[in-house]
């Protein structure tokens, strides 16, 4: 006779089968979040297939504590009363990101057929910003230490550094809250029972993420700051412009261009961006349907 596991199993229901799963398994605390930031399949199926919050729980005190000290330290620059008020409005555009876009990315997760219920696509999602907010927390010392060398915000200069400055953090921001999502791959992939599946949910969800969080982060500026304006929690018309035309504007500046002249940049870049995230997807497919049948992707 064989032994018995001393441990209980959960029971994962996935699009073909159900798997069991230890029960040992930490589903909180820092053991958690190590096996989360690994992106340990097991550790992840198994807190999305139980209601326990103490998953959710270990996610939403990490997202708070990283997003807090990654918005305090942007906020600095400009002044220690807008390092106060990023460190609440971080956390807070990330909390609206996933309200927003949550119902979205349960739609399309079901639509695409990962498996995931909405509830466990929320889970999912919010594992992914607790990987990002992980990221930037531990970029903040780096980003400290720009603070304090760069020039004062009431320098001449001070309105290129800033440019400058927002770009960086706009290329940060982007590239952990990418990293974050990537690692979920495993896991809609375990659900999904396609690899190809899996890779369309993702870029699904990828999308959209940074596309709400992006128009979001404009309507709750200030971030940094502007060395021109008055320290506020908000501008008085927060919804007006937006974040893609901000962030051309300031590549103008950055580079030395006339930002009158910035229609045409923006049609080539976004042109450009379109063309090579279709590129992407299809070279990511292609790889991916190779690996799985070789002898048919030699035939297409």
């Amino acid at each position: 006779m064989g032994r018995q596991s001393a441990f209980p199993l959960y029971k994962v229901t996935t699009r073909d089968a159900q798997l069991p799963i230890p029960s040992d398994i930490p589903l909180g605390g820092v053991a958690h979040l190590e096996s989360v930031c690994r992106g340990d399949t097991t550790t992840a199926k198994a807190a999305l297939a139980t209601e326990d919050f103490s998953s959710v729980a270990t996610c939403l005190a990490t997202i708070s504590i990283g997003c807090s000290l990654y918005g305090a330290t942007l906020g600095l620059w400009r002044a220690p009363l807008q390092a106060a008020f990023v460190a609440v409005k971080l956390p807070l555009l990330i909390g609206l990101t996933l309200i927003i876009n949550g119902m979205l990315n349960g739609m399309l997760a079901l639509i695409l057929g990962s498996g995931l219920t909405f509830r466990q696509t929320l889970h999912g999602c919010l594992m992914g910003f607790t990987i990002f907010s992980l990221i930037v927390g531990s970029l903040s010392p780096v980003l400290f230490f720009m603070v304090i060398n760069a020039p004062p915000a009431t320098a001449p200069e001070a309105a290129h550094w800033h440019a400058v400055f927002l770009l960086v953090n706009v290329v940060t921001i982007a590239g952990a809250g990418i990293a974050g999502n990537v690692k979920l791959f495993t896991v809609l992939h375990a659900f999904a029972g396609d690899a190809i599946v899996a890779l369309r949910v993702l870029l699904a969800w990828l999308a959209g993420n940074l596309f709400v969080g992006a128009q979001l982060s404009w309507i709750l500026r200030p971030m940094m700051g502007n060395p021109t304006l008055e320290v506020q929690f908000l501008r008085s018309h927060p919804f007006d412009g937006n974040f893609y035309q901000d962030v051309l504007n300031k590549l103008c500046i950055a580079g030395g261009i006339d930002p009158e002249s910035s229609m045409g940049i923006a049609l080539v870049l976004t042109t450009a961006c379109a063309l090579l995230c279709i590129l992407c997807w299809q070279i990511l497919e292609r790889r991916m349907r190779h690996q799985i049948d070789p002898a048919a992707t030699q035939t297409e």
